[in-house]
């Protein structure tokens, strides 16, 4: 019985299935939280969502996390059982790159799953002289607002001086294509009003799965790249 269970979940048939299965139930589920409830899907963690969510509209993704579950050990299995039959035989880049590119996935899902766990997203208006603050106490001031006009008299780019009142001093100005991060936490800007006071609208965005999915897409690039040079070379020779 064992052996037929350790069959099925090493099977590459069982991947596919798997993958086919989570792609459909998230594209059931991109028209199932159409409503309220799945709209805030996008601004809270997903563990958070899961927990206030009711199943009626939740099922999709329990089912979604059931299959990733599956398919992350049918990767470690299969993955095992490559490396057990190939290792004594081949170029050693073509029993390793896929197992590289196996471990860059699996980095990948555990991102996700440290994001879902652990993840932070607020926006909010501030303006010249008010404060941010932070879940674990760190507090950043606003000091400024400013913008670069245009030869009509329109913003062609605007900016925001901040600086941290506690946990040590820090300074930087942020823009759109520049956030001031603080403890894990990035001050994002999205737009600037000056009538009738300097306001600003900012997204707070803590993503602490950020480098364990950089990691895991450094992974699986090298190691796709790898097998290709061996299959090219394989083509040429």
């Amino acid at each position: 019985m064992m052996g037929k269970i350790y069959r099925y979940l090493v099977s590459l048939n069982l991947g596919l299935w798997l993958m086919a299965g989570v792609l459909l139930f998230m594209a059931i589920g991109s028209f199932a939280s159409s409503g309220e409830e799945g709209r805030s899907l996008n601004d809270l963690p997903l563990f958070y969502w899961l927990q206030e969510a009711p199943l009626t509209v939740s099922w999709w993704l329990w089912v979604t996390i059931g299959l990733l579950a599956l398919l992350a050990v049918n990767t470690v299995l299969c993955s095992m059982e490559s490396l057990g039959k190939k290792w004594e035989r081949g170029n050693f880049l073509v029993r390793i790159a896929p197992q590289v590119m196996h471990l860059g996935f699996l980095l990948i899902m555990v991102a996700h799953l440290v994001s879902a766990r652990g993840s932070f997203k607020q926006v909010m208006e501030v303006g010249e002289g008010s404060t941010i603050g932070f879940p674990d106490g760190g507090v950043v001031l606003v000091e400024r607002l400013d913008a670069a006009m245009g030869p009509m008299g329109m913003p062609t780019g605007y900016s925001a001086r901040v600086r941290t009142v506690a946990g040590g001093m820090a300074a930087g100005t942020v823009s759109p294509n520049h956030p001031f991060f603080h403890r894990g936490f990035g001050i994002y800007l999205k737009e600037v009003g000056f009538m009738p006071a300097p306001v600003a609208l900012v997204e707070i965005h803590r993503e602490p799965g950020a480098g364990w999915a950089l990691a895991g897409a450094l992974l699986f690039t090298v190691g796709n790249v790898a097998l290709l040079a061996v299959r090219r070379g394989r083509s040429l020779s």
